[in-house]
């Protein structure tokens, strides 16, 4: 004998529907998040060295006290306003110096230096 097919029901289809809304309805929904810039990508933000500033210290943490952020303004003007700084903030001046084309030079660490020394000293002195 030939087992014929039954043919689903209404009923049967809005029981399977019900379940299947059911299943959906008890998952939180899901809120999209915010995609971080390149700059939150690029490094985890570090704790303050202990120690005194120097051209070897990251330059975002030289930028985190506003007397280290003056000195790389006055040393190194529109180092701190460029537009790939969130790619470089979390290098030393050291290390972006072979990568300026020459804009920064041993001179001009020694400037910076000379000036971070005397900001580190007048902190001491506080």
């Amino acid at each position: 004998m030939i087992a014929q097919r039954r043919t689903p029901r209404p009923a049967h289809l809005v029981i399977a529907g019900l379940v299947l809304l059911t299943g959906c309805a008890s998952r939180p929904p899901t809120i999209p998040q915010p995609k971080p810039t390149f700059g939150e990508l690029s490094a985890p933000k570090a704790a303050l060295p202990p120690g005194p500033l120097t051209v070897n210290t990251p330059i975002e943490t030289i930028c985190a006290s506003p007397a280290g952020k003056a000195v790389l303004d006055r040393d190194l003007p529109g180092l701190t306003t460029r537009p790939e700084f969130p790619m470089f903030k979390a290098m030393t001046l050291k290390q972006i110096e072979p990568m300026s084309k020459g804009h920064i030079t041993d001179a001009v660490l020694a400037k910076v230096q000379h000036d971070l020394t005397a900001l580190n000293e007048t902190a001491d002195a506080k």
